[in-house]
C-alpha cells in the first residue's frame, strides 16, 4: 500500500475543500464560527507532512517578482489609506497618547512615559522626525510607512531565510493579514518598528554581520520593550544551541554567542540608567504573576478565539511551513521565536493577546514557505489553491478597510481640539475613551482612572463613587486648581458650569 500517495491524495482533497469554504466564508455565504476551521487546518497540514522535501526550488519569473512585490506594497497601502479618505483623526485608542508623546515626551518626561508608558529609544526616533513633520501626519501616513518597512523586512527576512519565491508570497500574504490590519486600527506604533528590526536583526544574524545584529538588537529593546524580551529569549536559545550544529561541540562558538548577548543587554540598559530605570522593573511583577495564573494578564488587542478565526486563509499554509522547519531540522533563531510566541499565546501567558501581533509575523513568514510548497508540487492545482487563499483575505481586509472608524466621532474630536482655558487647570475624563486624547490634544493636565500621573484616588472603589455622583470638591481641595469635567451627556447639576461643547467647571 503506498502510505505516501494516499496521503497526499487525501492532503489535496482536504486542502481544495478547505479553499472553497474559506472563500464562502469571505463572501458571507457561511459563517467562520460554523466548523472548526483551525482543526481543520490542522489535519490538512498533518497530511501535507508527505509533501515537504528539502528541494524547494520553484521557478517565478523576475518580472513576475517584481509585479507581485509592487502590487504587495499597493495593496498595503491602499487598504489603509482608505480609512482616512474621509477621515482626518487618526486610528486607534491609543492616539492621543502617541501624540503627547512625539510632541511633549522628552520634554515633560511625566511618570507614566518614564514607568514605561514610551521607550526612550522612540521618543529619540521620533523628537527629529517632528522637526519635520506634524505630529498629526507621523500618525497617520508616517505609521504607513513603518508598516511598508514592517513588509519590506519580511521580504529581506524570508529570502535570506528561504529564498526569493518565499518572500514575495510572504510579502503578498503580509498584505491581506485582516490580523496586521487590525495591528494598523489600533496604532501599535512601537510594536510595528520594532518586529522590522527584530527581522532585520534575524537577516544579519544570518549574514554573519554581528556589528549590525548588536546595533539592531540595541534598538529594538530601546524601542519596545516587549519585543527586546521575545527577542532576547528567542537569542538566548539560539545562543547555547547553535555551537551544537557542528559534527562537534565548538566552545567558540558559545563564548563569541555569550559576548554578543553580553554587548546587547548592556547596549539595551545604557537607555534606561537614571530616569527611564523604573521602565525595567515596572514589568517583572505583571510578567511573573502570568506563570502563576495564566490568562490573567491579556493585553489590548483580538482575542485568541477571534485571532483563529482572522487567519484561515493561510493557516494550513503556515502549518505546513512549520512542520517543513521541522523535518528539515531548521532549529534555527527563527524557530525559537516562532515557539515561544506560540507558548505564551496558546499558554497565555504575560501579554498573550498583545503577543499574537508577533506571533502572526511567523505565522505570514511560515505561509509563504507553505504556499511555494503546494505549488511546487502541483503546479496548476497548488497555484489554484493559493490564489482562492488569497482572493478570500482580500475580501475579508477590504471589507474591514472599507468599514473601519476612528475610536471617537468627529464632533467629539472636534470639542476636545476646541478645549481653550488656562494651562494650569485640570480636567477630569468621565471616560476611559476620551482620556487618551485629551491627553494628546488638549494642553491640559489630565484626571483619568488609572491613567497619567493626576489619578489621585487610584482606586476603581473611589471612581465608582465619583461616577454617582460626581463630587470634585476633594480633587479641587487637593490640586488647588480649576477642575472641569469633560463629559458629552448634559450635566444636569448646579455644582457645574458649561464652559464649552461637552466641558463644565467644578463651582461648588
Amino acid at each position: 500500500m503506498d502510505i505516501k500517495g494516499t496521503a497526499q491524495n487525501t492532503f489535496w482533497q482536504l486542502l481544495t475543500i478547505y479553499s472553497v469554504f474559506i472563500v464562502l466564508i469571505a463572501l458571507g455565504f457561511l459563517s467562520r464560527y460554523s466548523l472548526y476551521f483551525n482543526i481543520f487546518a490542522l489535519i490538512i497540514a498533518i497530511f501535507g507532512i508527505f509533501l515537504i522535501d528539502k528541494n524547494s526550488k520553484l521557478n517565478i519569473s523576475k518580472k513576475f517578482q517584481v509585479a507581485l512585490f509592487i502590487l504587495s506594497i499597493i495593496l498595503i497601502i491602499t487598504f489603509r489609506i482608505i480609512p482616512y479618505v474621509h477621515n482626518n483623526i487618526p486610528l486607534g485608542y491609543d492616539a492621543g497618547l502617541y501624540k503627547y508623546g512625539i510632541e511633549k515626551g522628552l520634554v515633560n518626561l511625566d511618570q507614566w512615559i518614564l514607568y514605561g508608558g514610551m521607550e526612550p529609544g522612540f521618543l529619540y526616533l521620533m523628537k527629529p522626525l517632528s522637526w519635520i513633520f506634524s505630529a498629526q501626519f507621523l500618525l497617520t501616513f508616517g505609521f504607513i510607512f513603518f508598516i511598508v518597512l514592517l513588509g519590506f523586512a519580511i521580504y529581506v527576512f524570508s529570502r535570506e531565510y528561504f529564498d526569493k519565491n518565499t518572500a514575495i508570497l510572504s510579502l503578498l500574504i503580509y498584505s491581506l493579514s485582516l490580523v496586521q490590519f487590525k495591528v494598523f486600527t489600533y496604532l501599535y506604533y512601537k510594536n510595528i518598528i520594532a518586529l522590522s528590526l527584530i527581522l532585520f536583526a534575524f537577516y544579519f544574524l544570518k549574514r554573519e554581520n554581528y556589528k549590525f545584529f548588536i546595533l539592531t538588537g540595541i534598538l529594538i529593546g530601546a524601542i519596545h520593550r516587549p519585543s527586546f524580551y521575545i527577542f532576547g529569549f528567542s537569542y538566548f536559545l539560539y545562543a547555547f544551541t547553535s555551537p551544537y550544529k557542528e559534527k562537534k561541540y565548538s566552545n567558540k562558538i558559545l563564548m563569541k554567542n555569550i559576548l554578543i548577548g553580553i554587548i546587547i543587554l548592556v547596549g539595551f540598559l545604557l537607555f534606561y540608567i537614571g530616569k527611564f530605570k523604573p521602565a525595567i522593573f515596572s514589568i517583572i511583577s505583571p510578567v511573573l504573576s502570568s506563570f502563576a495564573s495564566p490568562g490573567e494578564s491579556p493585553g489590548t488587542f483580538l482575542s485568541f478565539h477571534e485571532y483563529q478565526f482572522s487567519i484561515l486563509f493561510y493557516l494550513p499554509l503556515a502549518l505546513i511551513g512549520f512542520f517543513w522547519l521541522i523535518k528539515n531540522k531548521k532549529f534555527d533563531i527563527f524557530f525559537f521565536y516562532t515557539s515561544l510566541c506560540s507558548v505564551i499565546v496558546y499558554f497565555q501567558l504575560f501579554f498573550f493577546n498583545r503577543f499574537i501581533i508577533f506571533l502572526d509575523i511567523a505565522l505570514i513568514i511560515l505561509s509563504g514557505l507553505g504556499a511555494k510548497t503546494i505549488i511546487k508540487h502541483k503546479n496548476k492545482l497548488g497555484l489554484i489553491i493559493v490564489i482562492l487563499l488569497l482572493i478570500s483575505g482580500t475580501i475579508l481586509t477590504a471589507k474591514t478597510s472599507l468599514t473601519e472608524k476612528p475610536h471617537i466621532s468627529e464632533d467629539v474630536f472636534d470639542s476636545i481640539n476646541s478645549i481653550n482655558i488656562q494651562k494650569n487647570a485640570y480636567i477630569i475624563s468621565i471616560s476611559s475613551k476620551f482620556s487618551p486624547y485629551l491627553q494628546g490634544y488638549t494642553a491640559n493636565r489630565i484626571i483619568a482612572p488609572g491613567m497619567f500621573d493626576y489619578d489621585l484616588w487610584k482606586s476603581e472603589e473611589r471612581w465608582t463613587l465619583f461616577w454617582k455622583d460626581l463630587n470634585a470638591s476633594s480633587l479641587n481641595e487637593y490640586y488647588n486648581e480649576d477642575i472641569y469635567l469633560f463629559a458629552t451627556n448634559d450635566l444636569n447639576s448646579s455644582c457645574y458650569l458649561k464652559s464649552s461643547q461637552s466641558l463644565y467647571k467644578w463651582v461648588c
